[in-house]
């Protein structure tokens, strides 16, 4: 059983909707764009340039423009993707459960600064946790082992006392090799079956 411990929540499809996934189906629907020309740009060398930083929005909704050959609004684009992220409602109430049971609560999410404004001026989802690290801070992402290190830098407990739970297997290897126990997430029932399993979550009240 582990007495005291870090839980570490990644944020888009788990604390949140799947929000890129969905944003790349609406902006190719809408705009009638190839979906895979659209993926490259959210998931590929651009959105990781934005992700951590070395671009700014403007600049990354530029460059998605130019090779989708569109003309809308730079804002209208931005507001489309990071709306498309909604809390996952069971899962906040998994996190309140572990907040009220005293455990540490950290995020570790490779986001962007306009995102995480917009979200959490909606959902005010920040003040769940006792703090994280997005990728836009500390220019690197997942699956980079330095960001899981700087991650357990700010963690109270050591990586064997820590629990880090992601939709993304691949996501996964790095922690799991620096000591910390992973869980991949499939839902929020699976994710409470597996805390329970843990001996971290307590009976609902």
């Amino acid at each position: 059983m582990i007495m005291k411990s870090t839980v570490i929540f990644d944020l888009g499809g788990v604390y949140f909707s799947d929000g890129t996934r969905i944003a790349i189906d609406t902006i190719a629907a809408k705009y009638k764009i190839h979906r895979g020309a659209v993926e490259d740009i959210l998931n590929g060398d651009p959105g990781k340039q934005y992700r951590i930083g070395m671009i700014s929005s403007d600049q990354f909704w530029q460059r998605a423009k130019t090779s989708w050959n569109i003309q809308v609004s730079s804002k209208e684009l931005s507001l489309l993707w990071c709306s498309s992220y909604q809390p996952n409602e069971e899962t906040v109430r998994l996190v309140d459960r572990l907040k009220n049971a005293g455990y540490e609560l950290l995020y570790l999410s490779d986001n962007t600064r306009e995102r995480v404004a917009y979200l959490d001026e909606k959902y005010s989802f920040l003040q769940k946790f006792d703090g994280g690290i997005f990728s836009h801070v500390v220019k690197r992402k997942k699956p980079d082992p330095i960001i899981y290190q700087l991650l357990l830098d700010r963690a109270s407990h050591p990586a064997s006392a820590c629990v880090y739970i992601d939709d993304k297997p691949e996501y996964l290897v790095s922690p799991k090799s620096l000591g910390m126990q992973v869980i991949a997430f499939k839902n929020a029932s699976q994710l409470e079956t597996r805390l329970k399993g843990l001996l971290l979550l307590p009976d609902a009240s």
